[in-house]
């Protein structure tokens, strides 16, 4: 047999817990163009060295799956035949490709108002 529901007393007791606090809500101040102009370059800088890294490592993988594929035998201690060249355009691609990206989602971003 089920308890009657009954109604239950308001619970007086303070919030204590960060999320429980409400708060209103806040707006960052508004950037100036010289502070946008440096964000977009620390973001570029930052992207270009991490696009051409993980580009580079891609190319390596690539290179490696060519390998097989051609049934080449690399030289001994090296990873993959040629695999400086793969490396090479992978470096370039993702350098070019992962700024690109980034800085096109903080200019909508900011086209959006936020």
């Amino acid at each position: 047999m089920a308890k009657s529901q009954q109604p239950q007393p308001p619970d007086d007791r303070p919030n204590t817990h960060p999320a429980d606090i409400r708060t209103a809500p806040t707006t960052s101040p508004a950037l100036s163009d010289e502070d946008r102009r440096a964000a977009k370059i620390g973001v570029g800088c930052f992207t270009t060295f991490i696009g051409a890294v993980s580009g580079a490592m891609i190319g390596v993988l690539v290179a490696v799956g060519n390998t097989f594929a051609t049934r080449c035998a690399p030289l001994e201690g090296l990873p993959a035949c040629n695999w400086h060249i793969f490396a090479g355009w992978g470096a370039l691609i993702g350098a070019i490709s992962l700024p690109t990206l980034a800085l096109s989602r903080l200019r909508r971003r900011e086209r959006a108002g936020g």
